[in-house]
């Protein structure tokens, strides 16, 4: 009756010509029982995308089939099944987007597709967001984070838990009837052998992750959550890279959000997670260094995140003096080096509203370099280190800037753009 499924994708956009490189099936009959399951790597013909998140190289796609190659066994068993997933419009969005490039139109309908982040809302009020957060409500573990098989195992057993909520058959009988008597085209295909990843494949599950797991929903706008499950996905290991800060642009655009929308969902995120990272009444120097990591890759500043921190612990979190982040005067001079999320010369005008004087070039006389990883080994941090220049980084380049100074931030925006 039913096909769990998930995805491991190079990226978010099936728009952008990101591919699935990984696919998972779980057959489930009516009762929820295990049926049947099928996995396979795929060679999307392209670099791999974020593998730091799903844990495939390249030495494991070289020999695996394509898409084409496995299209024709994939419609088989999603054929005349209700599919599952966990978000489960971002699996059907990249599977609808696979097909059409096979030529194809084929009825994966997410209207008629049941998501288990939306049940666990539905049931659960006040419940997670994340798998691992819903998983760990009702009991089930995953072993093997982040790859295609783990995460489609866990969400079958979600469903199956969920199930036991609703009477037989379930309210969305109705939908199953169409979805079982919906014709699939004829697909081209092979009985070719699945490709399984190696056991040193699969993304990690560290602080960061269980801390994205805590994070409640958010209802208002409707779009939000489908937005916010993947930043999740991409901060679970504390790193947003350019590329999937563009993704995010896109994904936001395409889910209609609208720039104050995004912008409050960012300060939102920020702050709930501060507040969850003081859930055990401390925060290590290591983790707030990679919460304000994350405020400063969403355009926040590391002062929201010593303002959540402040109010979540009533007052008792003792906000840290960071050495160098103190003692530049506007009219000092500084240097940019390395990649930053957003454009350099946003960070270019917002270092000229708070007063200070951008230089191209590190000099024996700069005042102090700014830099996206204070390890950098950039020409311009070699010669900040020759010439005794001190490196601070992005997060404490915000804490000197004046609120004032973010008032501009908007027209250097549209300017780099």
């Amino acid at each position: 009756m039913y096909a769990v499924i998930d995805t491991e994708t190079t990226g978010l956009l099936p728009s952008h010509r990101h591919r699935v490189i990984e696919i998972a099936v779980v057959l489930l009959d009516a009762r929820g029982q295990v049926e049947h399951e099928w996995v396979t790597l795929l060679n999307p013909q392209r670099d791999l995308g974020p593998q730091h998140i799903h844990g495939i190289l390249t030495a494991d796609v070289l020999a695996a089939p394509e898409f084409g190659d496995i299209a024709r066994q994939l419609g088989q068993l999603l054929a005349g099944r209700m599919v599952v997933g966990h978000n489960v419009e971002f699996d059907l969005g990249f599977l609808r987007a696979e097909f059409a490039r096979l030529g194809v139109a084929v009825p994966l309908i997410t209207e008629r597709s049941m998501c288990t982040m939306a049940l666990a809302g539905y049931l659960y009020p006040g419940a997670k967001r994340t798998l691992g957060a819903c998983c760990a409500a009702a009991g089930i573990s995953i072993e093997g984070w982040h790859s295609a098989m783990a995460d489609t195992r866990a969400t079958a057993e979600l469903f199956s838990h969920y199930l036991k909520a609703f009477p037989s058959p379930p309210p969305w009988q109705w939908a199953y009837e169409e979805v079982r008597r919906l014709p699939w085209p004829a697909l081209p295909g092979t009985d070719v052998a699945p490709t399984v990843r190696p056991v040193h494949a699969g993304g990690r599950h560290g602080w960061m992750s269980r801390l994205v797991d805590q994070l409640p929903r958010v209802p208002v706008p409707p779009q939000a959550d489908s937005y916010l499950v993947l930043l999740d996905t991409i901060l679970a290991n504390r790193e947003i890279t350019a590329a999937d800060a563009d993704q995010l642009v896109q994904v936001a655009t395409e889910l209609g959000l609208t720039r104050p929308q995004v912008d409050s969902l960012h300060r939102w995120y920020v702050a709930a997670l501060a507040t969850a990272s003081w859930g055990d009444g401390t925060i290590t120097p290591d983790q707030r260094n990679d919460v304000d990591r994350v405020a400063v890759m969403l355009g926040r500043r590391a002062t929201d995140v010593d303002k959540a921190l402040l109010r979540a612990s009533a007052g008792r979190y003792v906000v840290p003096d960071r050495p160098g982040a103190r003692g530049f005067p506007p009219g000092s001079t500084m240097v940019f080096t390395g990649d930053m999320v957003e454009p350099r010369e946003v960070w270019w005008d917002r270092a000229v509203a708070a007063g200070f004087v951008p230089q191209e070039a590190v000099r024996p006389e700069t005042t102090f370099v700014v830099a996206a990883d204070v390890d950098s080994l950039s020409v311009k941090a070699r010669a900040a280190r020759e010439f005794g220049v001190p490196i601070i980084s992005v997060e404490d380049f915000r804490r000197l800037i004046p609120a004032d100074a973010h008032q501009n931030e908007r027209q250097g925006e549209r300017r780099a753009g």
